[in-house]
């Protein structure tokens, strides 16, 4: 099997990312929404929506396998997973991104000491499995069913 490249999002790949996005949402998260969830989700989940989070400070990991996209993630600052979608389970490609996303953001701001992520709640175990914690129960916004959740990360040593 070949290794999973892991690299920042190339400037003219959003509209793929977004695609690998609604694939796997579509398939396994939307139908436990309602229309206006799907559509509250697909507004942000958007290339041209993206191209303005990036100029926030926002950054997008994606995994590829022989060239091909199989995950991503998008970090917002100062401390958020805003998307994390993954084509190939259990091969620890969401846990590859998300280290990676980690080193970056405290890369960007040493003093990071926690990530915050509204789960879905298909990703609620998934989320649990790499650490993350429940701060809350379920919350309900736009059509968007999520739990909000917490990772404590270790600070990075600048010294």
């Amino acid at each position: 099997m070949e290794p999973i490249v892991y690299q920042e999002m190339a400037a003219d790949e959003e509209t793929a990312v977004c695609n690998l996005v609604a694939d796997v949402f579509n398939e396994y998260v939307a139908p436990d929404y309602d229309q206006e969830g799907i559509d509250e989700f697909f507004r942000f989940a958007d290339p041209d929506a993206m191209k303005e989070r990036m100029l926030g400070g926002g950054f997008v990991l994606v995994a590829k396998r022989t060239g091909k996209l199989v995950g991503m993630l998008e970090f917002f600052p100062p401390d958020c997973v805003a998307m994390l979608f993954v084509t190939v389970h259990h091969q620890g490609i969401a846990k590859g991104l998300l280290a990676r996303a980690i080193r970056k953001a405290q890369v960007r701001n040493p003093g990071l000491s926690k990530l915050i992520v509204h789960s879905s709640p298909y990703a609620e175990s998934i989320y649990e499995k790499m650490g993350f914690r429940k701060t809350g129960g379920i919350q309900h916004e736009n059509g968007i069913d999520f739990f909000p959740m917490e990772l404590i990360c270790k600070t990075l040593n600048t010294n």
